[in-house]
């Protein structure tokens, strides 16, 4: 009877920077929000948007925000998987695609911002000289912004 022996080593180092492109990607994040800028009266704008956001016991809330991502979720979840693909398969661009990530929804934010639907109350239509809820100078619309975060592939 004839044996043979087969003595093989398995190369790990292609596994092992998996690993580091995945714990990278891992900790990169596309934040998207109102990171500065504030009124003239010294209100910051990511504080006016919260108010917006969530409402306050004096204004109804006006989820401009948890609406997008709820009708960009598909688009987004594609996107984080191109982003793991090019990770995994080692080509790069995950970087970009993050990117392109904030840009996307920093414009989805904007567009639903100046269409939000709705009525302000007539009080505020009277202070502001129109009825367009969500808008009143113009501040919070060009103050929504996107940045990546973490380990940055």
């Amino acid at each position: 009877m004839l044996q043979t022996t087969i003595k093989t080593k398995l190369d790990m180092r292609g596994l092992d920077n998996l690993a580091k492109r995945l714990v990278t990607l891992a900790r990169t994040k596309t934040e998207i929000g109102f990171f500065d800028g504030a009124y003239d009266d010294g209100m910051p704008v990511a504080q006016v948007a919260a108010m917006n956001e969530f409402g306050t016991r004096f204004h109804p809330d006006r989820p401009f925000m948890q609406e997008t991502l709820q009708e960009k979720r598909h688009a987004i979840v594609a996107m984080l998987i191109q982003a793991a693909r090019a990770t995994v398969l080692n080509r790069g661009g995950a970087r970009s695609i993050m990117q392109l990530l904030g840009k996307m929804l920093t414009d989805e934010i904007k567009i639903t911002i100046s269409n939000y639907p709705g009525h302000n109350s007539p009080s505020t239509i009277a202070r502001k000289g129109f009825d367009r809820p969500l808008y009143d100078t113009g501040k919070m619309l060009e103050s929504v912004k996107f940045r990546l975060s973490g380990s940055l592939v």
